[in-house]
């Protein structure tokens, strides 16, 4: 999603006619259709990001106010009520065929253009206002291994060291201090990257806090896209301006793993982070500040509905209550806790509309964690959803020698995990060599053949238990080679004490 005070526009995630719909919500929540991005894959569940262009970006030979929109390597520009043209295309395989991040630079460093970045290479690119396109860089790891980057942001220059850099995240980056996957990584302008800048599990995104945050016109200043317990409702969230009292020019960053959002803050011993806030059971995607450097139209454009899909109507009034609590203790004191306000749910057949009753309180003294409470009333016709999983599996992915999943344990009491059932490629694969259960080791004998099925299991009791409500476990399975990517070729059970069996793979 892109936000900004006269404009909030977000992506569907799920298509079959081969086009994504981009549908920009209205002040009271209520959502049409503005276009239709054609998707690589030919449809299906794609990430498509966007941003909107800044005043900022004309130095570089952009139209304020653009919005721009990624579908694998091809960037859209959409200017209503005038037709979705192609912009760009990025010549990096890697950005296939989705997770393709894009941002500007407001500081400067860049020469404010477009930042674009591609998840499966850890390329980094340079886009001007003429569409021409510059790499940059690529992220890669110790061994030379393409990381996994998405969700970018130019941070402030004054923001400590990497001041004035190219933030990008990785959630499944392996080599933590605590081993818990997820770090951010800095590039300069001349391309060097320093890895692991800050550490935070699932970390999704980078958001750079406005030193004054404006509104988009519902009163929120930062927008974010929630899944509640992976199988949905789907909606974004707002946050209001009290919520970062104090806090312009440090950093958020989103947790796709079930632990919420950290507060990055830096002082002369280096950066910190620190609980922001947590919604129990969100998976966090993509988000957005209402950008202040966008410009209010003159005079404000209608929307354009797509003819093939006409903006939804009907509205019914169910009454969702959320009242979050934060479920992770960081490493370090919280530096502030807020409550947020559902603004819109984003499904394909109804229409949302929204009426905020609570407003949103931080704090910025280091020594508080309140527990947050808000209540909303929100309108809206949900299609049916399935009934979330008791333990859900939140990310698995593919890089180097590893294939990493990560449960969610929504049950109200803990599970052990006392059984794994799977196949792999062998002979892309090689032999299975170790399995971890976050930094505990839980099966070490080498393993041929393409299969495993094994209920002996390294570790303790606790070690191997995912905690209730919430708790989150990452598995990592570690191969002779580097894995083959492609999921379909897995096949895999996770057994838990006492839910039974969940599958894993593909």
């Amino acid at each position: 999603m892109a936000a900004a005070p006269a404009d909030l526009i977000a992506t569907e995630y799920c298509s079959f006619t081969g086009f994504t719909n981009v549908d920009k919500v209205a002040c009271d929540g209520s959502f049409s259709t503005i276009a239709q991005i054609p998707t690589p894959n030919g449809g299906g569940c794609e990430e498509l990001y966007m941003t909107i262009a800044p005043n900022q970006s004309a130095n570089a030979g952009f139209s304020p106010r653009d919005y721009f929109i990624t579908a694998g390597p091809n960037i859209w520009q959409l200017r209503p009520p005038n037709p979705l043209t192609l912009f760009a295309v990025i010549p990096d395989s890697g950005c296939s065929p989705d997770h393709t991040g894009i941002t500007f630079d407001h500081e400067g460093t860049f020469d404010f253009n477009m930042i674009v970045t591609c998840k499966a290479s850890g390329g980094v690119w340079k886009v001007d206002g003429t569409g021409a396109v510059t790499n940059l860089g690529f992220v890669h790891d110790q061994n030379n291994q393409a990381r996994t980057i998405e969700n970018p942001a130019v941070v402030p220059r004054a923001f400590g060291p990497f001041g004035g850099q190219i933030w990008v995240s990785d959630e499944d980056y392996p080599d933590t201090s605590t081993t818990l996957p997820g770090a951010v990584h800095a590039m300069d302008s001349g391309g060097n990257v320093t890895l692991d800048v800050v550490e935070w599990h699932g970390a999704e995104g980078v958001l750079v806090i406005p030193q004054t945050p404006c509104t988009f016109c519902s009163g929120g200043a930062l927008f974010q896209a929630i899944t509640l317990n992976e199988q949905g409702p789907y909606g974004i969230y707002e946050y209001f301006p009290d919520s970062f009292a104090g806090l312009g020019g440090n950093v958020l960053v989103p947790s796709e793993s079930g632990i919420g959002t950290a507060l990055v803050t830096f002082n002369d011993s280096g950066y910190f982070t620190s609980l922001f806030d947590n919604i129990p059971g969100g998976t966090f995607e993509g988000a957005s500040f209402a950008d202040c450097d966008v410009p209010t139209p003159t005079p404000t454009f209608t929307p354009i509905p797509t003819p093939s899909e006409p903006p939804n109507t009907p509205t019914a009034t169910p009454t969702a209550t959320f009242t979050p609590t934060a479920t992770f203790t960081p490493t370090s004191t919280p530096r502030a806790t807020a409550t947020f306000t559902p603004a819109a749910t984003l499904t394909p057949t109804a229409t949302a509309t929204f009426t905020p009753t609570a407003t949103a309180t931080a704090s910025a003294t280091a020594s508080f964690t309140p527990t947050p409470t808000a209540t909303a009333t929100a309108t809206f016709t949900p299609t049916p959803t399935p009934t979330p999983l008791t333990i859900a599996v939140t990310t698995k992915t593919f890089n180097s020698t590893r294939v990493t999943i990560t449960f969610q344990n929504n049950a109200a009491v803990g599970q052990v995990l006392t059984g794994l059932a799977m196949t792999w490629p062998q002979a892309t694969n090689g032999n299975l060599t170790k399995i971890t259960m976050g930094a505990i080791t839980i099966y070490n004998t080498s393993t041929g053949g393409g299969t495993l099925d094994t209920s002996s299991l390294l570790g303790t009791t606790a070690q191997r238990t995912i905690a209730a409500n919430g708790g989150t476990a990452t598995l990592t399975f570690t191969f002779q080679h580097n894995v083959g990517t492609d999921a379909s070729n897995y096949t895999g059970t996770a057994t838990f004490n006492p839910f039974g069996s969940v599958t894993m793979l593909p």
